[in-house]
């Protein structure tokens, strides 16, 4: 996407330049003849108040100015009456007078400059004479000449500015190709570490389950064998657990979300855990506030709350208080699930929703980045505050609007 924005940005840029130059170039040329057909009628009206003071054209020759290459009067037969260049007085022209009163036109000297021819009528002593002059253009044709080293350095500063593009955006192209390997690489670095855990996570219980399975194939004592048997369900069991973690980690929930009230579904994840509670001394109390109505899939948030309350039992081992509240915070609902328990070291905290990260000895570290998955997908959030040998709170946050 930035790379779209550049190019259009320098494209934009593109055609403004062009606009910019192409305008000023092509008003350039208009702009000198003006000024030299200003200049032209300049001279005309100061020859014409001399020709009024003296008819015979004699105060011509004091006459000078920067910008004339030559200047002749004549009448209308075309013979000359004066000229800049005194040979030439008394021939006749060799083009015939304008026809329109005035005429103007770029000729070239033969000197080989260009210049700016302008005739027109001349009135002096009651008589009609035709003015003829030409004038350098050197002066005047600088605007032309600024206005093409303008277009040509506005033309190189868009190559410029088109090749730095094209180098930003090969650089970003760049960038991107290496973001996109380095997280190639880092999720190849977290799938072996993965297939490391599941290994020995998954090992551990079947060389149990192996050993026990032998131990009853070689008993005859049919009770020692039921107690086998009974541990070899315990490590299934953990294996079943294992593999529902993980594949409810990887799921993409697409089911539809459904209004439902969040109270009950609060007590019916706290009473799966009220047994486990009970056998270590744990004490579970519920504040539900009445009438917290979410847009939800149900069956994820119960997973999400059935692990946050499971780990609020695990973290108390010596007995303490499991507390669960539901309340609404303006537009969103609050759940809040508290324990007594043994707290999250600091330099836990910035890990415990990374997958795969445990602080237990036998956990897969699947259930707490569960339940910020799952709380994402709703778009809300889960957060938590741990005090040392005080006890966790964790925090989720849902939407009540879809």
């Amino acid at each position: 996407m930035p790379t779209r924005i550049i190019t259009a940005i320098a494209c934009g840029f593109t055609l403004f330049i062009g606009w910019f130059a192409w305008s000023m170039y092509t008003t350039a040329r208009p702009i000198a003849e003006e000024s030299l057909r200003g200049a032209a009628l300049s001279i005309a009206a100061a020859v014409e108040h001399l020709a009024a003071s003296d008819p015979s054209f004699a105060m011509l020759d004091g006459y000078a100015s920067p910008d004339l290459a030559y200047l002749s009067v004549s009448d209308h037969s075309g013979i000359i009456l004066f000229h800049t260049n005194g040979r030439l007085i008394k021939r006749r022209l060799e083009t015939p007078p304008p026809t329109n009163g005035f005429e103007e036109r770029r000729v070239r000297l033969g000197t080989g400059e260009e210049a700016y021819l302008a005739r027109m009528p001349l009135h002096a002593g009651g008589n009609e004479y035709l003015l003829t002059m030409a004038l350098h253009t050197y002066r005047y044709d600088r605007v032309i000449r600024r206005a093409k080293t303008g277009v040509i350095v506005l033309a190189s500063m868009v190559c410029a500015g088109w090749l730095l593009v094209i180098i930003i955006s090969r650089y970003m192209r760049r960038e991107e190709m290496h973001r996109l390997e380095m997280h190639h690489r880092q999720e190849m670095v977290r799938l072996g570490e993965m297939g490391a855990l599941l290994a020995h996570e998954i090992r551990n219980p079947l060389g149990g389950i192996k050993g026990f399975a032998q131990l009853v194939e070689e008993s005859d004592d049919a009770k020692r064998s039921a107690g086998f048997a009974a541990k070899i369900v315990v490590q299934a069991s953990r294996l079943e657990a294992l593999v529902n973690d993980l594949l409810a980690f990887v799921r993409m929930e697409k089911s539809a979300r459904a209004p439902v009230d969040l109270a009950p579904l609060v007590e019916e994840s706290a009473a799966l855990v009220r047994h486990e509670a009970e056998e270590q001394r744990v004490a579970v109390t519920l504040s539900l506030a009445a009438g917290v109505v979410a847009p939800i899939m149900a069956e994820r948030i119960e997973q999400l709350l059935l692990n946050l309350c499971k780990n609020g039992v695990q973290a108390m081992p010596d007995g303490g208080e499991l507390r669960i509240e539901l309340r609404r915070e303006r537009n969103a609902a609050v759940i809040v699930v508290s324990d007594s328990g043994i707290g999250i070291r600091p330099e836990q905290m910035d890990h415990i929703f990374e997958p795969y990260w445990t602080s237990k000895a036998k956990g897969t570290g699947l259930g707490l980045a569960l339940c910020k998955r799952i709380a994402e997908e709703h778009g809300g959030g889960i957060r938590v505050e741990s005090v040392v040998n005080r006890g966790t709170a964790f925090k989720v946050e849902l939407p009540l609007t879809a």
